[in-house]
């Protein structure tokens, strides 16, 4: 089973090895990309109000991280963002069903009532993540990013409380 809990210090270095690696970072935003992550850095995110980072637990074992990033109270909306840290656990559905779980919690908890994401073109697995949770495609940014040396689109995806897809098994 899949579950989220806030990101507490006691995670800081196992998240941190994930996003310095390469292969994970490299599809992240600049602040997080082609650099090692210190437990620190991820301290400081987690102490802004406008981030709520949580750890992705499959049976209970560390795999992943899901976030917000951006988030306006005053404007109900907020960036979510994900990666699997464990890569050896892909293709199982597990950070779609973290996301899944962050979205209803942003939409009931926080009472967001829209959130968005991006992606780098390449990335269809990120892609696939998102449209599995009911987001749409809401446009591009060409050449708005690089991937691998390489600029790449951002493209952009959003969501809606009533559009969210019910949890796999639902």
């Amino acid at each position: 089973m899949t579950t989220i809990e806030p990101l507490t210090p006691e995670g800081f270095p196992l998240v941190a090895r994930w996003l310095s690696s390469p292969e994970l970072n490299g599809w992240l935003t600049s602040e997080w990309r082609g650099r090692t992550i210190e437990p620190s850095l991820l301290a400081v995110a987690s102490r802004n109000k406008r981030n709520r980072l949580y750890l992705v637990r499959l049976d209970g074992a560390p795999v992943g991280l899901v976030a917000l990033a951006d988030i306006d109270l005053a404007d109900r909306c907020a960036m979510i963002w994900y990666a699997l840290g464990e890569r050896g656990q892909g293709g199982r559905g597990i950070i779609s069903d973290a996301v899944n779980a962050l979205c209803r919690q942003a939409f009931a908890e926080l009472g967001l009532a829209s959130l968005h994401a991006w992606i780098m073109r390449p990335n269809e697995g990120s892609r696939r993540v998102l449209q599995r949770n009911g987001f749409r495609e809401a446009g591009a940014l060409r050449a708005a990013t690089t991937c691998h040396g390489e600029p790449v689109d951002r493209v952009y995806f959003d969501l809606l409380p009533g559009e969210l897809a019910p949890p796999r098994g639902a």
